[in-house]
């Protein structure tokens, strides 16, 4: 298991990624499920998807509205769905979504879960 990316939901993501220097769009995409525009952003060896909820059925609404731009989650590369079911279960860890397509990634599968501190963690499924 590794860090796949970190997470932002944003305001705009056009004046939120001028906080950060030396970036390269990787992809930018309209996620219908999601309600939101997304990109993800290649720095070094990182990367970082920025979030930007359209509507206020956007998943990611509400912590925009609570939190204001900033932080959201953090994303590990797994091997398979019960990879990441066990992971879960083991850190007894709450799944709140998936496994569903992610679209910035190519329809390969994510889940989200909440830690016992309440952070979220999303799981990339690269079964290739």
């Amino acid at each position: 298991m590794i860090v796949h990316h970190i997470g932002y939901v944003v305001n705009s993501i056009d004046e939120y990624i001028k906080g950060f220097v030396s970036t390269t769009l990787i992809k930018r995409i309209f996620d219908p499920v999601q309600q939101a525009e997304l990109a993800i952003y290649s720095y070094n060896n990182i990367s970082i998807e920025l979030i930007e909820p359209k509507s206020e059925s956007a998943f990611t609404y509400n912590h925009l509205k609570k939190n204001g731009s900033g932080y959201h989650h953090l994303c590990y590369e797994v091997d398979s769905v019960d990879s990441a079911m066990q992971i879960i279960k083991s850190n007894k860890m709450i799944k709140v979504l998936g496994p569903v397509p992610a679209v910035l990634f190519d329809g390969k599968a994510v889940l989200f879960a909440f830690t016992k501190n309440k952070d979220v963690i999303e799981f990339l499924v690269n079964d290739e």
